[in-house]
Parts: structure tokens; sequence; C-alpha cells
């Protein structure tokens, strides 16, 4: 399979893991400094990272250039196009656009989509909503079609995190399971017009066994928003060949990650200092583990 090595940028940041010690110190500094590395000779790259020059052209070829002339073409080219590029001002996307403005069109309707997600999360929402996710006996998760690929991915996440979490995507299913539910459980329904009947249905049965119900939904005049407790907004529009699933999907999975995250700091609040990221304090969490035998 080919690679496309014209993004230098993205193709190194996606190699990194694959490569030696000294190679990612060289493609650090790349990724950090593209516009002077791409106007540096060789002898002042080398000093500049503490290489040799040797062993500069050598990671070059390895990575798939015919050297570092030829990486640094790529790479002038990539900065002059992102230069000269003028973003596209609508996502809509029409017969005669390019490749390339297709997939800035489709950039921008994500990029939108995340922002647009952020602006309509109630930020005083989510603490009680991370406690209900937190003290739950079980969470259940309930989706139909696409959305119900976003409650599977909620499954997982959150059984990951160490919650009990099952989905539920289908009618019979839905019916059979919340039949049993108790308080102390915790629905959570994925619908983006909110009206979807199945996942309504699943609300009935929730609130008649007295569970919490969140929905997550773009629709607040909806027969799901009248049967939650809490709810947090999505949103999610496209062009005319898109539909409205990615961008739907998209805002989903953002607020799933998003509670994930609020999860994560929740449970590693605290277990060391602040100035850490949270990936280095799971690096440290896992470590404890090993060596504990746990």
């Amino acid at each position: 399979m080919s690679v496309n090595r014209e993004n230098v940028r993205v193709y190194i940041s996606n190699i990194l893991g694959g490569l030696s010690e000294t190679d990612r110190h060289i493609a650090g500094f790349i990724l950090g400094q593209p516009a002077q590395v791409a106007q540096m000779p060789v002898s002042r790259l080398a000093e500049a990272i503490q290489v040799s020059e040797a062993t500069i052209v050598r990671f070059c070829k390895r990575i798939g250039y015919g050297g570092l002339l030829d990486l640094k073409a790529a790479l002038k080219r990539e900065l002059l196009e992102e230069s000269e590029q003028p973003l596209p001002v609508s996502p809509d996307i029409f017969l005669d656009d390019s490749r390339n403005e297709v997939a800035q069109k489709i950039a921008l309707t994500l990029d939108t989509t995340v922002k647009e997600t952020i602006g309509l999360l109630d930020m005083k929402v989510v603490h009680p909503v991370v406690d209900r996710f937190l003290t739950a006996s079980r969470v259940l998760f309930v989706g139909f079609g696409a959305s119900g690929l976003s409650a599977m991915e909620a499954r997982d996440k959150m059984n990951r995190q160490g919650i009990d979490s099952e989905a539920y995507t289908d009618r019979f299913t839905m019916t059979l399971k919340l039949a049993n539910l108790k308080q102390e459980d915790l629905v959570v329904a994925f619908s983006h017009s909110g009206e979807t009947p199945e996942v309504v249905n699943a609300f009935r049965l929730a609130r008649k066994a007295g569970a919490h119900c969140l929905a997550i939904t773009h629709n607040l005049q909806s027969p799901l928003i009248e049967l939650a407790d809490t709810w947090l907004l999505t949103c999610g529009s496209a062009g005319p060949f898109q539909g409205d699933s990615i961008a739907t999907r998209v805002s989903q999975l953002f607020i799933i990650e998003f509670l994930c995250t609020e999860i994560t700091r929740h449970n590693l609040r605290d277990s060391a200092s602040t100035g850490l990221s949270i990936k280095e304090l799971l690096i440290k969490e896992r470590i404890k583990r090993e060596s504990s035998g746990e």
C-alpha cells in the first residue's frame, strides 16, 4: 500500500511511534520548527539537533525521502500551499469542487461541529452528570441506527473507565433489558432528532422504573427531552452529499470523549501533581499497578 508523504508533518507525526530514539529526536525538531528546517543546510541542521549530517540523511531515507533535499522540498511546498490556500467559507460541496476543496470542506464541517458542540454544552450540568456515572449501579446506553454506534462506543469507553456499562441498539433488546431497571441505574439515550420511537420508548421504561435518564440529543423540543431528567445538546448539519451522519456522529463522539476525560480527571485528581498531564498520570498509575502485581 502506498503512503502519502506530501503532507510531511502529518506523515511524520503518524510514524513517530515506530521510530528509534534518535530518529524521534530529529522528527520532533522538524515538527517543532518546520519553516526553519526548510531553509537550513544540512550542516546547520545537524548542529541544531546535535547529530551528525550522515544521521540526518539516513533518517530522511529511512522514512521514505531521497534525502534531506527531497524532504525539504516537500516541506517547502507544504508550507507554501498552506500560506496561499484560503479556507473555504462554506462547507457546502459542489460537483465541480477539487478533491482538495472537498477534503477542506469536510474538515471545516467537523471543526465547526466540535466548536458548536462546545458552545451548546452547559458546563454547570457536567459535574452532576459525571457524578451520576460514578455513582450509578449500572449505565445503560441506548441508540438506534447511527446513534446506536455512538451507544456502543460509549459503552466500550466507560467499561475501560471501570464503569459497568451496557449498550442496546435494537427495540427487542431495549424492551427486554430495560424492563429490569433499578432506581440506581443510569440510562443514557442517543438520538439526534430526539424522536426515535425505540429510544423514546426506552426512556418511558426507564422513567417507570425510576432510573435517571440522560438524553444526548440535538432537539430541545422533542419527546426525549420531555422524558429526560438531564440532557446534553449535540449539533450537526451537513451539505447535500454528506447527509447528517458525519457531523452528528462527531458531535456525539465528542460528548463521549469529554465525559470520559472528566471521569478520568475525577479519578486521578488526588493521585499526583496537577502539573502532570492525564497521559502522564495514567502511565504512572499503570506502572504502579504492574510493579505491585495487580
